[in-house]
């Protein structure tokens, strides 16, 4: 069921993360088209909306005028992604890095943790965490093809 989100009555919140992502992506993802530009964008907000915030797929999706199953469906495809397309990586971990600034939140994922202060630790403190994640994923070959196996 599509709920439509009063904007004078809007979350803050997903306000926030909706401009770090179309300024990001140069588009902006209330729009009603399938082009992969946009899509992909609207992924990114459905995955970081997700993770910074303790929305609905329902408040989600109807934020963007979708309804609860595009949000769902969108925080799949998110997930897909990220396990598989190194560009689509990249520009999520900036969205995610930029609204985490914005919402003064931590990330919930230890591996976004790692990565947004990856500049602030010594080289020794990255060779020690490069060799122990290396070692990991030796004894653990099972583990590599996991949903959320972001690498």
């Amino acid at each position: 069921m599509k709920i439509d989100i009063n904007l004078k009555n809007h979350p803050t919140d997903l306000t926030e993360i909706y401009s770090v992502v179309c300024q990001m992506s140069n588009v902006d993802i209330r729009e009603k088209t399938r082009k992969r530009n946009y899509v992909d964008a609207r992924n990114v907000f459905y995955g970081i909306a997700r993770k910074l915030t303790n929305h609905s797929h329902e408040v989600i999706g109807g934020f963007l005028n979708r309804d609860h199953a595009t949000s769902v469906h969108g925080h799949k495809m998110y997930h897909i992604l990220m396990a598989s397309d190194q560009k689509f990586r990249d520009a999520t971990r900036f969205a995610l890095y930029k609204s985490s600034n914005l919402l003064d939140k931590i990330a919930k994922d230890p591996r976004d943790f790692v990565f947004l202060n990856w500049t602030k630790i010594t080289n020794k403190q990255q060779s020690e965490i490069k060799d122990q994640m290396i070692d990991f994923l030796n004894t653990n070959n099972e583990i590599l093809l996991k949903k959320e196996s972001y690498a």
